[in-house]
């Protein structure tokens, strides 16, 4: 609990528009300094959504995000040797042989991520994880009907039973996709800004900042819960913070 006090407590406000006086990599550096091991390899857990991301970058020879767990040589060496990352990111690998194919399914390497932080995790991780996907089922929903592309087919790694996947399978014939209450707003922000790919992105970011905050205020102050609470917020208020036209575009097309 004390470490945990002192920690929270060293750390300075986030507001979006104002001025962090902490960056992604000096936070990193304070939990390898503050941390139990067992807590640390939650944090790490966080970077290996970062890092899912930065294999698709490889893919697509564009740059990496330096705040993951894996800089680019590490990474390439942890694709080659098959370690230092989940296996389901190997299965992965040897079902789909081709950068074409990788590119194309990438969705399925997120989509078992997100089951394996469900199954496996608890508290702030296993929450912020799953509404991460479900956010990208709504966005994917969205820019289905905005695109006329088949949404069955866009979900096809998800579980059909699941109560999301389920209700956009039921409104795949229909002109317009109508989110849960909770991602009203959401779809707001995908409409107004569709056509602006860096207002979409920072529109978004704002909305699942507030919403990291929301999720924040669930758990007791002085806890990992609150540490990885803060840690997905700088991740958010360091995108919003960095973003130009082409990151928007770059970044709506991920998280959609």
């Amino acid at each position: 609990m004390a470490r945990y006090y002192f920690l929270l407590s060293s750390l300075p406000e986030l507001s979006l528009g104002g001025q962090a006086d902490i960056t992604f990599e000096q936070f990193k550096t304070m939990l390898e300094l503050n941390l139990t091991p067992q807590d640390l390899s939650q944090a790490r857990l966080f970077l290996s959504l970062i890092d899912l991301r930065n294999i698709r970058a490889l893919w697509l020879k564009e740059p990496l995000d330096p705040r993951g767990s894996l800089n680019e040589k590490e990474l390439d060496e942890a694709l080659l040797v098959q370690d230092f990352l989940p296996p389901f990111v190997f299965d992965f690998l040897d079902r789909y042989e081709s950068v074409k194919d990788r590119l194309h399914y990438s969705s399925f390497l997120f989509f078992h991520f997100f089951t394996y932080v469900s199954e496996e995790h608890s508290g702030f991780l296993q929450a912020y994880f799953q509404q991460e996907r479900e956010i990208r089922l709504v966005l994917a929903a969205l820019r289905a009907k905005k695109t006329h592309r088949d949404i069955a087919y866009e979900l096809q790694f998800e579980d059909p039973t699941d109560p999301l996947v389920a209700h956009i399978l039921a409104q795949k014939d229909m002109e317009e996709y109508e989110p849960p209450r909770e991602f009203e707003k959401l779809k707001l922000i995908f409409k107004e800004n569709y056509l602006a790919p860096r207002k979409l992105a920072l529109a978004f970011l704002e909305w699942r900042f507030a919403m990291i905050v929301e999720l924040e205020e669930r758990f007791p102050f002085f806890s990992i819960d609150r540490v990885l609470g803060y840690m997905a917020r700088l991740y958010a208020y360091e995108n919003w913070n960095s973003l130009d036209e082409a990151q928007g575009r770059a970044f709506v097309d991920l998280i959609a």
